[in-house]
């Protein structure tokens, strides 16, 4: 199993010890709409969760996504 930080450098061409929650799209230049779906996507796969419209939409900083996992019970 990947790790948040795995998925994050692997979409986004980061280096893992450089992701931290307050990294955002104007941060993270790979961060674009498509990049960010995909990333929702790997996230949804790797972790079995599913996130509504909403969640997607109103995360703005990897923290944020983060938090959705966690609300999902996942330890991330």
């Amino acid at each position: 199993m990947k790790t948040f930080e795995q998925l994050v450098s692997e979409k986004f061409s980061i280096p893992v010890e450089e992701v931290r929650d307050e990294l955002s799209s104007k941060d993270i230049p790979d961060w674009d709409s498509m990049n960010y779906l995909l990333f929702i996507a790997d996230v949804e796969k790797e972790f079995s969760v599913s996130f509504s419209m909403d969640e997607v939409l109103g995360a703005s900083t990897l923290g944020s996504i983060r938090e959705a996992l966690r609300a999902k019970g996942v330890e991330v």
